[in-house]
This record gives C-alpha cells, sequence and structure tokens, in this order.
C-alpha cells in the first residue's frame, strides 16, 4: 500500500462526514494510529483493512490502489474535472441535440465516465428505474 491509499482512506472518510476519532473508536485503536493509516506511516492488517471498508461502506478494492490497466475506482474531484474538460472539448462547436449538453447534463456525465465499470451499471440501471415511474 501506499501514500495513495491514505488518500483513499481520507477520501471516503471524509465522504461519510466521519472523523478520525471516529473511525479509530469503532476499531478500538487510538486516533493517531488511524491517523498513521491515512499519512501512509503505517498499514492496517488485513483484519483492520475489512474493518475499515465495512465502517466506510466501501469494499477493500476501493481502499487499495490497482496496479497495470485496471480502472481505478476511487472518484475524485480531479478526475471528474478532467472528465468535464473532455466531454466540453468533444461537444464545442457541435451543434446537434447530443452535443448541446446543459451545464448540469456534463457534470452528471462526467461523474458517470469517473465510475468503475461496476459502478457505471448499477446507475445505468438506477437511471432507468427512475425514468419508469
Amino acid at each position: 500500500m501506499s501514500i495513495e491509499f491514505g488518500q483513499r482512506l481520507q477520501y471516503y472518510r471524509r465522504n461519510c462526514e466521519f472523523t478520525q476519532k471516529n473511525i479509530a473508536d469503532a476499531l478500538n485503536i487510538d486516533r493517531s494510529t488511524y491517523a498513521y493509516y491515512e499519512r501512509g506511516t503505517t498499514e492496517p492488517d488485513l483484519k483492520t483493512l475489512v474493518k475499515i471498508a465495512k465502517i466506510l461502506g466501501v469494499t477493500t478494492s476501493h481502499l487499495i490502489p490497482h496496479d497495470g490497466e485496471g480502472e481505478d475506482v476511487a472518484v475524485t474531484d480531479r478526475r471528474v474535472k478532467r472528465e468535464q474538460k473532455e466531454i466540453s472539448k468533444e461537444t464545442e462547436g457541435r451543434s446537434s441535440k447530443v452535443y448541446n449538453l446543459s451545464r448540469g447534463e456534463k457534470e452528471i456525465l462526467a461523474v458517470f465516465r469517473a465510475l468503475d465499470s461496476d459502478k457505471r451499471k448499477t446507475l445505468y440501471e438506477y437511471s432507468l428505474s427512475l425514468a419508469k415511474e
């Protein structure tokens, strides 16, 4: 694991609006021990990693950085902004309704593109069910 692992911990913890102390208390460890995980100074053992993932409502694969060609599962603001820029480039100067997206539509598309394939499928299926209501 690495500093990136710590950044993922911090991202998901903040997303859940938990403090380091909240997580540490749930794990029965000192806050400073958990802080070391987020800083990348130390790493939790596998049992603790699984507990952290459960607390944060994610899988361990969300927390562990991927090597190789697999898609990164973390959706960060930076990744969404990169997708938004790509969408703007792709749609610039196009006049058809498909390319003439509102700002909100572009943001939704950027978030969708930043998701891994499993989450895209889930979001797509959920969107279809909403449209049927």
